[in-house]
């Protein structure tokens, strides 16, 4: 059998599909073209100009995954939306594709017809932050007496106080441009500001959940509290947390355009949970940190 044979056999094997050689090209990770960062450029900017996501651009450019672009750096750009896949063992182009709804074919011909890559480009398909589970930490091993403090009385889901950067109800979406409800109160917080439980309750959802990226439901008496785009999450569904416990950290997960937290409050009602506007609840609790810390 000769090579082109052996290589037939295997596209066959993989893709189910005889493909021709002529329709493959230069595999995409090989053919990436190179951005050098200029002064006032931002992911945005850099994606918007060679007509890709920034998630796509943040996928293949582990460093920028913080949305932060450093002049003088180099960023990879592929020419159109996509992941770069690393292929686990026994993995073929077909099982690839069932994973991901890309027809193998098309993972094939992206991928320079190549039988055996140990890395593939997956066309169309959005890159996203996997959830970070971390272990749960002992208030008593936290270093900043401010954070010791709000979690032995807390109520406020931060270590302090900080602005209000987006409020609870119809606004224009910052991410896509269209107005549409936002169902909770988004709180300027810095990138991996610890988060705190605001009362004891139990998790009902900890994980990736869509547009909130990492994300934490837990359920109280009487309603509910949520928590979103966090950095890592520290506690697991079922768990019982008290008021003040560190559940996480502040991220950017999701669909975001910086670190912040997502908080939103919610009741029961008879179509399931509902939110309200959780402003008049964080003023009075943000009141009572002031007072603490400056105590």
């Amino acid at each position: 059998m000769s090579a082109a044979d052996r290589n037939a056999s295997s596209t066959i094997n993989d893709t189910g599909e005889n493909l021709e050689n002529d329709i493959c090209s230069t595999p995409v990770l090989e053919a990436l073209k190179e951005h050098k960062v200029k002064l006032g450029e931002t992911l945005e900017s850099i994606a918007k100009q060679y007509d890709v996501t920034t998630a796509t651009l943040m996928g293949l450019n582990p460093r920028n995954r913080d949305r932060i672009v450093k002049v003088g750096r180099i960023l990879k750009i592929p020419p159109l939306n996509g992941i770069a896949y690393e292929v686990k063992n026994q993995e073929t182009y077909k099982s690839i594709a069932e994973k991901y709804r890309v027809r193998p074919d098309v993972i094939f011909e992206y991928n320079g017809c190549q039988n055996r890559p140990k890395t593939v480009f997956i066309p169309g398909v959005v890159w996203k932050p996997a959830p970070v589970i971390a272990k749960i930490i002992s208030p008593n091993l936290l270093p900043n007496l401010n954070e010791t403090i709000v979690m032995q009385t807390g109520g406020y889901p931060l270590p302090y106080r900080v602005p209000v950067t987006s409020g609870y109800g119809w606004r224009n979406n910052p991410v896509t441009g269209q107005w549409a409800f936002h169902s909770g109160i988004d709180l300027g917080a810095s990138m991996g500001t610890p988060v705190l439980a605001a009362k004891t309750g139990k998790v009902e959802f900890a994980g990736w959940e869509g547009g909130y990226g990492n994300f934490i439901e837990i359920v109280h008496n009487s309603f509910g509290t949520r928590y979103a785009h966090l950095s890592q999450i520290y506690v697991t569904q079922g768990q019982r947390v008290v008021k003040g416990q560190q559940i996480g950290r502040v991220g950017s997960t999701g669909r975001s355009t910086g670190p912040h937290l997502h908080f939103e409050v919610i009741i029961p009602s008879a179509q399931g949970w509902s939110t309200l506007d959780p402003a008049s609840y964080l003023i009075r609790l943000a009141m009572i940190v002031g007072e603490m810390v400056s105590a």
